[in-house]
């Protein structure tokens, strides 16, 4: 206190600093001694504007084709005066709109502000409205680097950055990431860039107005084409390989509106054919003739450009002069009106509009691949890619194919995956090498002539006034084919399961055998086997398995139903892929995955070792029985595999394809090299919160699933985010271990994953070792599938069961009951009743009392409703057959079944079920009877006759309650009182310990999509 009174007294007088002490010596009045400072040099620092004009540099040397510009005035209209920190500008015609970005050194305080204040404003050169900026964080530490070493350390910093973008029109801006920032180096900030100049509000808008357009002019032809000139669509639709109906005539319209827009992007460019010279014509005239058109096309055609123009020529010499100048009059009014949008040099509508259009969907199952999905795909895959980027030869010399094309969205995801490489090695023009990467590198495979179309379209419209020679894209003999060799059928792509597929296509004579090159004809060799780097699909996903419900609508073999093939051609096709098949080691191929399954031995075959596969594939794969040799062969032949998959709920937002209605997954795996081991118990397993929605999201989620797989040390579990904004979750497991796709909570997939082999674990507790369990199949057999007890051969009149069911009223006097159908109503309780009776066929009856020797009390829920019903199993009050819904199960002892029904109904019964089963649907799990062996459940035969004897007191204390939907496990309290039951009074673990943690099992379960299903009885959020 008194120190404190003296200083505030010295203070007062106005002394700054403490008396010195007195020295012995004489002390010089007015003296002060001093230390001796240290000389320090003046530290170095960069302002933000120098900072910038170093940061628009190395934006430059990263694309080839724009002009990055830091801290210039002038360049806002109406606001002179402002200077944006930098602007990149695309030049010589480049594609994309101008990017504006906002800088400052961190703690960058001020620059969201800074970015959201350019939103709107109009740029003075382009005219352009800015609708998206990047924000961009500096680390304070480069502004006082050397002005040598500045550059150097520009380039290997890591940046923070973020987007903001208001489309015009729309109320309020919105930030990419939500929170937080990206964190890159210069090349990602480049990229990032380079992606988002692709103005997607604008190509949305402009797809939109295309598809307008040509759904008119098809309508506009049909009303003025009367029935006596319908011979024009017939010949239209033969030349597209489709039937005859107004899709087809869209089709047919597109084709010629996408010839058109490539006509305005390569308007304007002259080409030298030896003493002559063809000067493409710089727009189009809505006046035009017909005549005038196809002279015009018939000239681009002298220079190449054949897989655009062939096509779209065959189909407008179909239309008379009256109607194709009404056509081509609305069409190149269209057209011009989308080069104002960017369309002519940015690509892809006519691709996301053409997927709409393709006929025979549901037996072709040529669904689009939506173009977010594909480069989400495209990035994951291209990022495992060894390649030296600056290096041409090996960039010249890659083999990247989609043997399934469609209309080239893959394909031209990977493309541009590419090319963002070649440009951030800063060594090579990828315009340079446009057409070799065209001709050579590039190669597809479809069955559509209009969807090759597309994809050479869509691929020569990177660099559009680059001529190339022959591409590398074929469209495959589907089909009934002259001179076949393949018993006068082909099958498409699945031809080149055959090592010898090289022989001759024909362009003109037939357009089933149409090779997209200039040559009339060609013997061409698509692809060696064990020769591509990359192999990149999106398979067709239908069925051949000949079933009575294809049978019954008249397509004996749904998967070569498509253009119209009859009956037999169905038939004959199938017999070539099971010959084609024989050729293969070990193929994966199954009737009951449909034909993706053998497009996997497809790109097996053709991938070399070290090469990466990269699919879209439905979500059946991650556990259906019919996929199961697809994961033996993923786990005994690749490495760093990854599984992608969308944990929401709908099935379409469950897809990264167009308008499937399927759940999906994606799949990324490297060919395993001869020295290497598999890794079969260390997939990632990737599950996102949403599908990405635009290119810019895509690629930057595919950043962070990237890094999360290169991680040295493998977290077993964590989140995935970008910035401070989490997006999905990932779990590495076994391959076996399907579950886990689609999952949200990671501590709940522990759970079950070490449920199904054998171990309990519980959330705070870890492995509880004194749970006895074990499969199915060690305590009993499986009963019948319901074909062998009702079903018919596949000529729908041998019969294959000797039953035929009916409806009962009262079970009781029938002497063939059975437990068939669902009615979640009645099936609330451990006792259900049967609800059908079989009828013995006649000629059946001694195989009717060998299917009746089958029949049980103890019966197992095979296509579980999680969100209606409440039962994995139940008993009938005697012996009956089991159903397409509840298949019968035999135990080898009776006094097995209460302890077995008891489990199977818990908690963790519903999730083991739940664990296993297919989750293709919302809401459900499907558990084939094949795989029902592989549930897990007690292990009673190490039981005592005490707990034997407990559990059957337990099922009489619960037999007449009533269990909630398993959806609603959380909220019931029978389910709760059932769980404490079994595993604290039957089995003795400790309820204070134990009951807690289960409960936080269960809600974390109840809260997942795929459990709950979107609907309203799910936990609160």
């Amino acid at each position: 206190p008194v120190r404190g009174t003296r200083m505030a007294q010295r203070l007062r007088r106005g002394l700054q600093r403490p008396r010195p002490r007195r020295s012995p010596g004489p002390v010089r009045l007015n003296s002060w001694p001093t230390k001796p400072q240290r000389s320090r040099p003046p530290m170095p620092h960069t302002d933000e504007k120098a900072l910038n004009t170093l940061l628009a540099q190395a934006l430059n040397e990263r694309h080839p084709r724009w002009e990055a510009s830091a801290e210039q005035s002038r360049v806002l209209r109406d606001q002179p005066a402002l200077t944006p920190d930098i602007i990149i500008t695309p030049v010589g015609g480049g594609a994309g709109h101008p990017v504006v970005l906002e800088t400052e050194y961190e703690p960058a305080s001020t620059v969201n502000n800074d970015a959201l204040a350019r939103i709107g404003v109009v740029l003075e050169r382009s005219g352009h409205t800015v609708e998206q900026v990047v924000a961009v964080k500096i680390p304070v530490r480069l502004a006082t680097v050397s002005s040598a070493d500045l550059p150097i350390e520009l380039n290997t910093a890591k940046l923070g950055y973020r987007l903001v973008r208001q489309p015009q029109g729309t109320a309020k801006a919105t930030w990419f990431p939500e929170t937080g920032w990206i964190r890159g180096t210069v090349d990602d900030l480049a990229g990032f860039c380079e992606r988002i100049a692709l103005n997607e509000h604008l190509v949305d808008q402009a797809a939109n107005r295309l598809e307008q357009e040509v759904g008119s002019v098809a309508r506009g032809l049909h009303d003025q084409l009367d029935l006596n000139r319908g011979a024009v669509f017939r010949k239209i639709a033969e030349i597209l390989h489709q039937d005859d109906d107004p899709q087809t005539t869209r089709m047919g319209v597109t084709v010629i509106a996408n010839a058109l827009l490539f006509q305005m992007t390569i308007a304007g460019t002259e080409h030298g054919l030896n003493d002559d010279s063809l000067y493409i014509a710089p727009s189009l005239d809505p006046n035009d003739s017909r005549v005038t058109v196809l002279n015009n096309w018939s000239n681009i055609l002298r220079i190449n450009y054949w897989p655009i123009f062939h096509i779209a020529r065959e189909v407008l010499r179909e239309i008379p002069d009256r109607e194709a100048k009404k056509a081509l009059e609305a069409l190149t009014g269209m057209v011009s009106d989308l080069a104002g949008y960017g369309v002519t040099s940015t690509g892809d509508m006519a691709g996301q509009m053409f997927g709409k259009l393709i006929a025979d969907r549901k037996f072709l199952a040529t669904f689009y691949t939506r173009p977010a999905s594909a480069h989400l795909l495209a990035e994951l895959a291209v990022a495992r890619l060894t390649t030296d980027w600056a290096d041409r030869d090996q960039v010249t010399s890659l083999q990247v194919a989609d043997l399934a094309c469609g209309t080239g969205t893959l394909l031209t995801a990977t493309y541009q995956r590419i090319i963002a490489r070649i440009r951030r090695a800063g060594a090579i023009d990828d315009q340079s090498i446009h057409p070799r990467m065209i001709e050579t590198v590039l190669v597809g495979a479809d069955i559509m002539p209009a969807a090759i179309h597309l994809t050479a379209t869509l691929l020569s419209s990177t660099h559009p006034t680059e001529v190339f020679g022959d591409t590398s894209i074929f469209l495959m003999p589907y089909g009934a084919i002259d001179g076949s060799s393949g018993n006068g059928v082909e099958v498409g792509s699945l031809e080149l399961l055959a090592e010898d597929f090289d022989r001759p296509l024909d362009l003109f004579n037939d357009s089933r055998k149409l090779i997209t090159s200039k040559d009339s004809r060609r013997t061409e060799k698509v692809l060696n086997h064990s020769t591509a780097d990359l192999i990149i699909m999106n398979p067709p996903f239908t069925r051949p398995t000949n079933h009575e419900t294809a049978a019954a609508a008249g397509v004996p073999v749904p998967s070569f139903a498509g253009f119209g093939t009859e009956a037999e051609e169905q038939r004959l096709m199938s017999g070539r892929l099971k010959k084609l098949n024989q050729q293969i080691t070990d193929p994966v191929g199954h009737g009951n995955a449909g034909l993706g399954s053998n497009f996997i031995d497809l790109a097996h075959i053709k991938i070399r070792p070290g090469g990466v596969v990269a699919f879209v594939l439905p979500f059946t794969v991650v556990s259906g029985e019919g996929w199961s040799k697809t994961r033996a062969l993923l786990s005994e032949h690749y490495r760093n595999i990854c599984m992608v998959a969308i944990a929401t709920t709908g099935l379409t937002d469950r897809s990264f394809s167009a308008d499937t209605g399927m759940a999906e997954v994606l799949i990324i795996a490297t060919r395993l090299l001869p020295t290497e081991e598999p890794d079969t118990d260390n997939v990632l397993w990737v599950n996102l919160n949403d599908r990405p929605m635009n290119l810019v999201e895509a690629v930057d989620i595919a950043r962070q699933i990237t890094e999360i797989a290169q991680e040295t040390r493998g977290r077993k579990s964590g989140s995935v985010d970008i910035g401070d904004t989490l997006i999905g979750n990932f779990i590495r497991s076994d391959i076996r271990d399907g579950g886990c796709a689609g999952t949200t909570e990671a501590d709940l997939a522990v759970c079950a994953s070490s449920l199904v082999k054998g171990q309990l674990s519980l959330p705070r507790l870890g492995d509880i070792d004194n749970v006895p369990l074990t499969r199915l199949e060690q305590l009993g057999k499986p009963g019948l599938v319901d074909r062998d007890i009702n079903g018919y051969q596949a000529d729908r009149t041998t019969p294959r069961g000797p039953f035929d069911i009916e409806p009962i009223a009262n079970w009781k006097a029938t002497s063939y009951p059975a437990l068939w159908n669902h009615n979640a109503s009645r099936e609330k309780q451990f006792v259900v009743n049967p609800d059908s009776r079989g009828r013995i066929r006649d000629g059946c009856n001694e195989n009717a009392r060998v299917v009746w020797n089958t029949a049980t009390q103890l019966h197992f829920n095979r296509d579980f409703q999680v969100n209606s019903q409440p039962l994995t199993a139940c008993l009938t009050p005697g012996p009956s057959l089991g159903g397409t819904a509840w298949p019968n199960f035999e135990l080898y002892k009776e006094a097995w079944q209460s302890a077995v029904l008891l489990w199977a109904n818990t908690t963790l019964g519903l999730i083991s079920f739940w664990w296993i089963g297919t989750r293709q649907h919302q809401g459900r799990a499907r558990l084939t009877i094949s795989r029902l062996p592989e549930l897990m459940t007690l292990d009673t035969r190490t039981l005592t006759t005490i707990q034997l004897n407990k559990a059957d007191d337990i099922f009489d204390q619960f037999k007449e309650r009533e269990f909630l939907p398993a959806n609603e496990a959380y909220r019931d309290e029978a389910r709760r009182a059932l769980d404490e039951a079994v595993l604290v009074d039957l089995l003795g673990l400790k309820a204070s310990k134990v009951m807690p943690s289960l409960a936080v099992l269960r809600e974390q379960w109840c809260r997942e999509p795929s459990v709950h299903g979107g609907k309203d009885t799910r936990p609160e959020r």
